[in-house]
């Protein structure tokens, strides 16, 4: 799912009633203050340039994510990112994948960091207990941002799908884990990072506090688009507690932000970055693969990705196994007319893997009328979905012979 902004969840904040004391500009300014002071004690970091802040209703905070969005990806590429999801049967035919992703960010968002402006907003809604933990989250954003040049980590211009998931996951978990940490008093407080129990109960109450009842929309959505959501706070706290729990102190975090993690692989394996460092193998194809076609996506998925589309149909621990061995890929939407396949050349650990993979992918149901034609070669494994089989066939055949990979 596509990753615009640096936020926080309103299920990671433990929201109340919907009532809240709206916050006047003093009162702001001193929440501010206070949360500020409070997260450099706790990071030995400070933010060393202005910050403009304040407090929107829901009305500006969904008009600044379609703005967001419109900005940073644009209709049409949005547009293709759900044709791709449709047709790997991630999502119902014809869902409007804009309106989709403004309305889930909608409900779920309790305050936000614009890396494009350095500026922080909370929402108006918040009920008081939870505005100081959602300030100080998003304050470590703006630190985040302004020491280490975070918000540049999430430039769909510079980073595939896959590495800005990852980048996420590395900025939302460690601000999650400031969020938890400021919760706790001061003198004496429990570092949340180096507590595996206390991480592991808050990730795996997350996905049943947003799927509640108060929150319709995610409740409904289909669930490859939940677990992209939770993705980047829940694995990402797992991922930055991991690294504290394995010899990271906080000063030694900030070399993860100038070396940050490359893939979601190394997100869901984190001995993968910290331990044995498992970088992704290149996969590059002719832009277009398909002469007389236009590129309407391209890009990595990456091994979440692949865990999702295989547990639609077997257990989410059979499809982790699956798709664990998972080493580099790269995606086109390709259009011509009213033609259109999507296609994959994906790079795995070893011939079994692959054969593995592609055992997990042809044993799910396609959707109505959609083709998935596949090949496993060495430890490749190469697939297409199109309403036209013949064109399925085509995109795969000229895959096997243009695809290029750099082992790394």
């Amino acid at each position: 799912m596509t990753a615009t902004v640096m936020m926080v969840l309103v299920a990671l904040s433990q929201l109340g009633s919907p009532q809240a004391d709206t916050l006047s500009k003093t009162k702001l300014t001193d929440l501010a203050a206070s949360a500020l002071q409070r997260v450099e004690r706790m990071r030995n970091q400070r933010l060393t340039k202005p910050l403009k802040m304040g407090v929107k209703t829901r009305e500006e905070i969904l008009s600044f994510i379609q703005r967001r969005l419109a900005e940073e990806y644009g209709p049409e590429k949005v547009q293709a990112e759900g044709w791709l999801l449709e047709d790997q049967g991630l999502l119902p035919r014809n869902t409007d994948y804009v309106d989709l992703i403004s309305k889930l960010l909608m409900e779920q968002v309790a305050g936000f960091y614009d890396h494009t402006r350095q500026e922080l907003y909370i929402a108006s809604w918040l009920d008081t207990f939870v505005q100081g933990p959602v300030m100080a989250h998003e304050i470590f954003h703006a630190i985040q941002d302004q020491e280490w040049g975070a918000g540049k980590l999430l430039d769909s211009k510079v980073y595939s799908h896959d590495q800005i998931l990852a980048h996420a996951a590395l900025l939302e978990g460690d601000a999650t884990i400031v969020m938890l940490n400021y919760v706790q008093p001061e003198t004496g407080g429990i570092d949340t990072a180096t507590s595996k129990l206390m991480l592991n109960m808050v990730a795996a109450s997350l996905p049943m506090q947003m799927s509640s009842p108060q929150f319709p929309t995610m409740a409904g959505a289909p669930e490859y688009v939940k677990q992209s959501l939770i993705f980047p706070y829940q694995k990402g706290l797992l991922f930055v507690g991991a690294l504290r729990q394995n010899g990271y102190s906080k000063a030694r975090l900030r070399d993860v932000y100038r070396d940050p993690p490359e893939s979601t692989e190394q997100i869901l394996h984190p001995e993968k970055y910290y331990k044995d460092r498992d970088r992704p193998s290149l996969v590059t194809f002719p832009d277009p693969l398909l002469k007389g076609f236009r590129v309407r996506w391209d890009g990595t998925t990456g091994e979440f990705h692949a865990r999702q589309m295989l547990s639609s149909t077997v257990t989410q621990p059979s499809a982790d196994v699956a798709a664990s061995g998972w080493d580099g890929d790269h995606t086109q939407v390709l259009t011509k007319g009213t033609d259109r396949v999507c296609i994959t050349h994906s790079v795995w650990d070893s011939h079994t893997d692959a054969q593995e993979f592609e055992a997990a992918l042809k044993s799910r149901p396609n959707p109505e009328g959609i083709h998935l034609v596949s090949h496993v070669s060495d430890r490749a494994v190469t697939y297409a979905f199109s309403a036209s089989k013949r064109l399925a066939e085509q995109a795969v055949r000229v895959a096997l012979s243009k695809a290029k990979v750099t082992i790394r």
